[in-house]
């Protein structure tokens, strides 16, 4: 396959010449990574068909069907790898999940071995109990009564040549065994998930990859105060172009690989 040729847009911490060193001068700027779709995986983070946040899930279910769905059905198409990470709960529900999963993942067990933190202060119980957040008993409810029906939305579901992950450990076993260098992220919610999941964006950029956010193809749990404006979209999105990597919306990515797939057929 022909390499794509994406534009992608990033934060530059550095001036302009002449300019003070000052937060107000620092610019998005723009490069074009010309990438080897063969050492690429689009990473779905979370994709899931029910939640309780009704906004949320309904912003997830608009994204899904008009951005994600068109760039997972280009990847399949062109050879990129995909990759659904629908967290640990939810990736043994698919037949997939077995590649590249280890005696961890499998049988379970193993986690931390340090005894700092104790045990009982992660899970802020006994005589922590104090310093947890108070829990509210209609989320809990939820949890318990809807959580275990939890799925990939029907539109993107895993198909036989997708993977599916539960952790950043078998992702690095995938992503080691294919040789890719490159991770498109789409997926929900930038803010959680998608930034902090073991197999998200900091832990993988961490890992020495190479990180792009698809901009138009996530959304954050918001707030009151920043829902009208989706601040903490737009937060994490500047946070992964300032930071982590880079960003493109859907339409520059499918714009990319369409032009490379006609090179290849010429």
């Amino acid at each position: 396959m022909t390499a794509i040729n994406l534009p992608v847009r990033y934060c530059e911490l550095n001036p302009p010449a002449g300019m003070p060193w000052r937060e107000e001068n620092f610019e998005l700027k723009d490069l074009v990574w010309k990438i080897d779709p063969a050492e690429a995986a689009l990473v779905m983070v979370d994709v899931w068909d029910i939640h309780p946040y009704q906004s949320h899930l309904e912003r997830g279910a608009e994204i899904t069907e008009k951005r994600i769905l068109p760039v997972v059905e280009m990847c399949r198409e062109i050879g990129i790898t995909v990759i659904h990470a629908p967290s640990p709960g939810q990736a043994p529900k698919y037949p997939q999940w077995v590649r590249y999963a280890g005696d961890r993942e499998i049988v379970g067990g193993g986690g931390a071995s340090d005894p700092w933190p104790p045990p009982e202060f992660r899970s802020r119980t006994g005589k922590y109990a104090k310093f947890a957040k108070p829990k509210s008993k209609r989320r809990e409810k939820w949890l318990k009564e809807e959580l275990p029906k939890r799925k990939i939305m029907p539109v993107v579901e895993p198909q036989p040549d997708d993977f599916v992950i539960a952790n950043g450990d078998q992702l690095q076993r995938l992503l080691h065994h294919r040789k890719i260098l490159h991770l498109f992220y789409t997926g929900f919610a930038a803010n959680m998930c998608v930034l902090h999941r073991d197999y998200g964006i900091v832990a993988m950029q961490r890992r020495g990859y190479n990180i792009l956010l698809l901009r138009d193809c996530t959304t954050a749990i918001e707030s009151a105060k920043t829902f009208p404006q989706m601040m903490h979209t737009k937060a994490t999105v500047s946070i992964v172009e300032m930071v982590f990597g880079a960003s493109a919306t859907s339409a520059d990515f499918l714009k990319a690989c369409k032009k490379a797939r006609g090179r290849r057929r010429k």
